[in-house]
Formats: structure tokens, sequence, C-alpha cells
């Protein structure tokens, strides 16, 4: 009997379903001046590695593993047990397919859970996917920073996962950076402290992050670099949480970040009264670089273009004003409608974006001052029940 077209496509794009990881604990240690990155992840139950873990749920029973891997160096690898570490070797590597698969010494039972340590390194690229570094000139020198931008398939390039949207997983991340960035992920960072020794000469330090809800891989966010923030708070009508806003770009934009800090704490808290579902992360940051194209709704970290998000309110007609504003917008929804609930498979990436389209809430419904406040809300046109989109 030939495959049906599901089964082919299954076989042919999609992970096999015999593991399901359900935790990542990843560290990144991010060298800007040599455009490289190094970390480490675990595939793992229990308690966290002291570096870097994530839970694997074992499905079916199985002697080999395979998940997404691309442009990464991979060293060693090893499953973790109650007996210790045991090296596991790599049998297969498909370029093509972006995956890789190791071989275990012995087969786990369906039901069982299991720890994959997995070290790697790549560089930080300039293709406008993946783990990116970009720079910019202040007061007479050049200043490197990165950022990510994973949709669809990029998160692969930074660490090696299982790089489909169906499968969330929490993750816990922890950074370690030069002493004179700032370092930024999904969450809030819960402590931050110098590196005495063990680098190099330089001054470095580690930060460490909460951990995340349940999650697709491609909304995983990091950022590293001399950025500079505007910051305000809302309080949000429904959970009643004072949320931290920030807007972190280059020292000399900074100052434009303005009008698009008002839109965010003009529209976060009117989501979450529309749509009835509390915004569930503590923070929301947005990073604008020159190093990505357009906008992405990474939960908690939205990550997009200088031009997209920044402008001098001075000077800026109400075209520019209403692109910023419709934007961050868009990017703001897409924390309900995409990273809480998310499509399967990408080709039910319409179910993301259909929402967020015409009509355009910016365009009919909303009206904005000179610094981003929202000062009204316009009734919907005839035959529309209420404001679902941006």
């Amino acid at each position: 009997m030939k495959p049906n077209r599901q089964e082919k496509e299954q076989s042919e794009y999609r992970l096999p379903t015999n593991v399901k990881p359900t935790h990542y604990d990843l560290t990144f240690k991010t060298d800007l001046k040599k455009a490289t990155f190094e970390g480490v992840v675990i595939i793992a139950y229990g308690d966290s590695d002291s570096r870097s873990l994530a839970s694997l749920e074992v499905k079916k029973d199985t002697s080999t593993i395979t998940l997404n891997v691309s442009r990464l160096e991979l060293t060693n690898a090893t499953i973790l047990s109650e007996e210790g570490e045991k090296p596991v070797a790599v049998v297969q590597t498909d370029e093509a397919q972006e995956r890789v698969t190791y071989k275990l010494d012995e087969k786990l039972p369906s039901g069982s859970q299991t720890k994959l340590k997995i070290y790697f390194s790549g560089k930080l690229g300039g293709n406008m996917m993946g783990y990116l570094r970009g720079s910019w000139e202040y007061e007479g020198r050049t200043e490197y920073y990165a950022l990510t931008q994973f949709q669809p398939t990029a998160a692969r390039s930074a660490f090696p996962c299982w790089d489909e949207p169906l499968l969330k997983a929490t993750f816990t991340i922890t950074m370690i950076s030069r002493a004179d960035t700032v370092s930024l992920s999904n969450m809030p960072a819960l402590s931050e402290q110098p590196i005495l020794e063990g680098l190099d000469a330089e001054t470095w330090k580690i930060t460490k992050f909460d951990t995340t809800p349940p999650m697709s891989t491609y909304i995983v966010a990091l950022a590293n670099g001399p950025f500079k923030f505007l910051e305000k708070s809302v309080v949000m009508p429904l959970s009643r949480k004072t949320i931290p806003l920030r807007i972190y770009t280059s020292p000399a934009k900074v100052s434009q970040a303005e009008f698009v800090l008002g839109v965010t704490a003009s529209v976060l808290p009117l989501y979450e009264r529309i749509l009835g579902v509390e915004y569930p992360l503590p923070k929301l940051d947005t990073v604008a670089g020159n190093i990505v194209d357009g906008a992405m709704e990474n939960w908690g970290l939205i990550i997009g273009r200088s031009a997209a998000f920044l402008l001098d309110t001075d000077n800026a007609d109400l075209l520019a004003k209403k692109r910023v504003a419709s934007t961050q917008s868009h990017e703001i929804a897409h924390l309900w409608f995409g990273d809480i609930t998310t499509m399967e498979w990408w080709n039910y990436l319409y179910l993301n974006e259909g929402m967020l389209t015409p009509p355009r809430i910016i365009d009919r419904f909303l009206v904005f001052t000179r610094n981003g406040a929202l000062i009204r809300r316009l009734p919907p046109p005839e035959g529309q029940t209420g404001v679902t989109s941006a």
C-alpha cells in the first residue's frame, strides 16, 4: 500500500514521534567580538544540570533519537542516567532535512524518560535568519550586538532542538556575555553575576532567566549588546498585574523609541480586555536593530528592524506613525494569536496571520496621540462585532 500524502509529509518533513521534548535548559556564551557562540543543551528529566537541561519523554520504544540541527558544530554528546553519563554517537546526518540522529547502546522503553546532553558551537550570522550579529557606530567607535530570528525553522541553527511548532516545551535560558553588554531573553532575569575566572582576561558575566511557559522553538529569543532603553509599566485589566515594558535599541536612537513605547502601553492591556485571556508573561521587551527583516513576535521579547519601531516624533508624518503603530500592534496581537495558540504545522500559518490582517485595527479603530498613547477606540464598522484583528 502506498503511503498517503499525510504519511509522506510525516516521513519527509516531520521528525520521528518516538520522543518528545518537554523542557530545555540552555546555556549560551555569546562572543560579539569573534562573532561566535557556543553552548550546551541537555534533553533530560529531573533536576536541571548546572549548565543546561531539556526533558524528553519516550513515546515509543526506540534506540535512536533524531532532532533538528543546522550549521552547528556538535562535539560531545552523552545520555545521562542514574548510573552516570554514557557517550552517544551520531549515526546519521541529513543536511538537506537539517537533522541529526544519535544511536543509543540500549533501547529506551515507551513511557520512560531520559537525558541527552549535547555541546555545540556556531557563528553569529548576517543573513537575517538564526543567531545574528550586527553593528552600529556610536561616538566614533563600532559596537556589536546580537539578535535572534528563528521563524520558521532557524532555531535549529542556534541550538539542537525539536524545531516544529507543535512540539512546545518550557525553556530555562542562561546567557554568558561580556560584562559591558545587556543580555535579554523571553523571561525576566533572575540573577546576574560576574564571572571572576575560567574564561579569559576580559570581564564576563552570567545571566540566568526565569523559566518560560510551554512554547514553540521559533519564538525563543536572545539579544546581547550595548543596548539602551526607555521604559514604563502598565496595569493589566484582567490579571491586575503590573507589566514592565521596555524598548531597547542603540544609544544614538533610544530617544526615538518614545512613540512605540506608548503604543505598547496602550495596546497590550487593550488586547487582554478584548480577548478575555490574560497576558501570561511577567514582562514585554522590544528590541530594534538592523539585522532582521520586519518584526517578530517572540514571546516577551519582540525583535524587529529599527525602521519598524523607531521614529522622530517631531518630524514624522502621520503615515510613519501609523506604520509603527500598526507593526507593533500586529506583533503584540501575535502574543495571543500564535504564541498562546499555535498552528500544528506551517501549512496552517494562516491561522496565525488570518486574525491579524484586514480589517486593520490601527487604520480603522484606534487613534493615538503624539507619544503613542491611545486616546479613543472607534466603534467597529457595521457588520463587525468587535475588534479582533491588528
